[in-house]
């Protein structure tokens, strides 16, 4: 009875503490809280951070609507003209669609952005005349 209990809980433990270990270390924090926050600028923000606060302003006339979430370039502060995308926000709060510019501070957790950046958005933003830094990140918003 007992080889067969370690023969069947031996795996799930093993899978459990394995998967637990990648996201603790993907997120910076164990699962279901927070990384410890970093104060960077559009500027200094890199790809090994995880938990940022950062100022810039967002230019939400390029927000994209991707399920639930809102997906916006965030420039150095008071930059409306800036057409360099190093940081991409996404976020599940709502923004008026009278605003074009926020200047804005967030806090959220910072990531390459893989397959969250889908290559049909980042051809609409190249249309629209910008483009994407080498190593751009993605900032997703610390909702509570």
């Amino acid at each position: 009875m007992k080889k067969l209990l370690l023969t069947i809980l031996g795996p799930f433990f093993l899978v459990v503490s394995t998967t637990f270990g990648i996201i603790w270390w993907d997120r910076g924090a164990p699962p279901g809280f927070r990384p410890p926050v970093t104060d960077v600028t559009v500027e200094t923000i890199h790809r090994d951070h995880r938990g940022v606060r950062i100022t810039g302003t967002a230019h939400h006339e390029l927000r994209i609507k991707q399920g639930e979430h809102n997906l916006f370039p965030l420039l150095a502060p008071r930059d409306t003209i800036g057409r360099e995308i190093r940081v991409m926000v996404r976020s599940t709060k709502e923004i008026d669609r009278l605003v074009g510019y926020e200047d804005m501070t967030i806090e959220g957790l910072c990531r390459p952005p893989g397959n969250m950046i889908p290559h049909a958005i980042a051809e609409a933003l190249i249309e629209r005349g910008y483009h994407f830094a080498d190593n751009y990140v993605l900032i997703e918003v610390f909702e509570d």
